[in-house]
């Protein structure tokens, strides 16, 4: 009756978070910021822009830098009224690092870049109409 053509597959936030192409962020540190809403990164996002590099450990702070990201987009999010916003921070990454399309250099500061990202939300995942946000790098769906 039917064949491979006709199966449809959804790939669920619970499984992208299992398989690592996202990261939830941990209630806890939502809250103090003033996002409301569950929040995921794409692990491009996580490891370039969330995660401290090793030759930054002794000057930055995880949780500094998840709230650099929340603060900026939530300023954004209060002049959005659609479901995908692109905003700006700034981050510190090394020099070491190539910069992307998607950053330029800081005029204000040494090894700062000014970084665009990619905010959509929409339903948590496929079985919980919930809102939650999905942030990412403006080419990433």
């Amino acid at each position: 009756m039917f064949t491979n053509d006709d199966i449809i597959f959804s790939y669920t936030t619970k499984q992208a978070v299992e398989d690592g192409v996202l990261v939830k962020l941990n209630p806890e540190i939502v809250r103090e910021t003033p996002v409301i809403l569950p929040v995921y990164f794409t692990d491009t996002v996580w490891r370039r822009y969330v995660k401290v590099p090793e030759e930054l450990k002794d000057t930055e702070d995880l949780n500094a830098r998840i709230g650099d990201i929340l603060f900026m987009f939530a300023f954004q999010a209060k002049k959005c009224s659609g479901s995908v916003l692109k905003f700006k921070f700034t981050c510190r990454i090394p020099k070491s690092r190539g910069t992307l399309i998607n950053e330029t250099k800081s005029d204000i500061l040494f090894q700062y870049r000014d970084v665009e990202l990619k905010a959509v939300i929409s339903a948590q995942d496929i079985d919980d109409p919930k809102p939650a946000i999905f942030i990412m790098l403006p080419s990433e769906d």
